[in-house]
């Protein structure tokens, strides 16, 4: 129950954060770049395991046109936790207003051969259809170079977790 609490916490701070920065630097609008290289890291809990972990999450984007808020790109995620596993996928992103953004990525999660023989053996099979969520709040921006916060979901048919981090992106 105390880590429902402190992710309850960490997830309001995340959504709370961004208005305020909103608030002091104001709404500025920028023309976004055609591609975008992101990285995410943070803290992972896995809500099959009942426990904390870290995560990292690698994508890339390319807008569908010059003024379009719709990008394609893929992604690939990594978890480490009681249920490591390695995420790829391909997916879509939406920029809702000039800083923030969500992300799906439809992919294959793929759980190491130790966690599948040692707990799961009848559970999982080593691959599974998975689909990732990201939403990302850009809090300081300097030139093509964005860091913000970030909230991931993830969920594949024996497995799930959230994360809570970090967010860097070079665009291009």
């Amino acid at each position: 129950m105390k880590y429902l609490r402190t992710f309850i916490v960490l997830v309001s701070g995340l959504f709370y954060a961004p208005f305020i920065c909103a608030q002091e630097h104001g709404h500025d609008e920028h023309e976004h770049s055609r591609n975008e290289i992101g990285f995410s890291g943070g803290a992972l809990y896995s809500f099959g395991h009942y426990e904390w972990g870290v995560g990292a999450h690698l994508h890339y984007f390319r807008t569908l046109g010059l003024h379009s808020k719709w990008s394609l790109g893929g992604s690939t995620e990594f978890a480490w936790a009681e249920g490591n596993h390695f995420n790829i996928g391909a997916g879509v992103k939406y920029q809702l207003f000039n800083r923030l953004s969500i992300a799906s990525f439809p992919g294959m999660t793929f759980f190491s051969h130790h966690e599948v023989e040692a707990h799961y053996k009848h559970l999982f099979r080593k691959a599974q259809f998975a689909l990732h969520f990201e939403l990302v709040y850009d809090l300081f921006q300097w030139d093509n170079f964005h860091v913000g916060t970030v909230f991931d979901y993830a969920r594949a048919k024996n497995d799930s977790h959230a994360m809570i981090g970090i967010h860097a992106a070079f665009c291009f």
